[in-house]
């Protein structure tokens, strides 16, 4: 059961960063932040807490990055929800954000749109990619399809039809 006001830890190495998350998440009636981190071994610490639904870690910390923050809560508390926030649009950081068990990868670039929907969709179990991350996928799986596909004559008719 998802609480009525989802409890939100903010990790990020720059306190303004912090600070604009903050005012953004706290606007909404059904998000509020109970704790900041600065790194990675703090967001560890703090995401531990029992007051803690949902973590928003930025990828790129000092003193244990963000992956490794999401492994580790993954591992010690499973039914905490994690976000990634992240300046990389990176398929590779994508990926392994998802492997750490992380609900989803927003791009700091637009967490001011995105941020809120993707805290929303975590907490309903779901999961939320930034726009455009599946693309590179979805077009890999395409060309594979279509190398997969016998090619097709321009006349569909055989000599002997015709």
């Amino acid at each position: 059961m998802t609480p009525l006001k989802a409890r939100v830890l903010l990790a990020d190495d720059h306190a303004l960063v912090r600070r604009g998350l903050r005012l953004v998440l706290d606007a909404e009636p059904d998000l509020e932040v109970v704790a900041e981190a600065g790194d990675g071994a703090e967001a560890i610490e703090r995401g531990l807490a029992p007051e803690v639904d949902l973590a928003v870690l930025d990828i790129s910390m000092p003193r244990m990055t963000g992956l490794q923050a999401a492994r580790e809560l993954h591992r010690r508390r499973p039914e905490l929800r994690i976000l990634m926030l992240s300046m990389h649009q990176s398929e590779r950081y994508l990926f392994e954000a998802l492997k750490a068990g992380t609900a989803g990868y927003v791009l700091k670039s637009v967490a001011d749109r995105d941020l809120v929907e993707a805290c929303r969709a975590a907490m309903r179990g779901e999961r939320f990619l930034y726009p455009g991350a599946m693309t590179p996928p979805i077009r890999d799986l395409l060309k594979d399809a279509r190398d997969a596909l016998p090619s097709i004559r321009e006349d569909p008719l055989t000599p002997r039809e015709t």
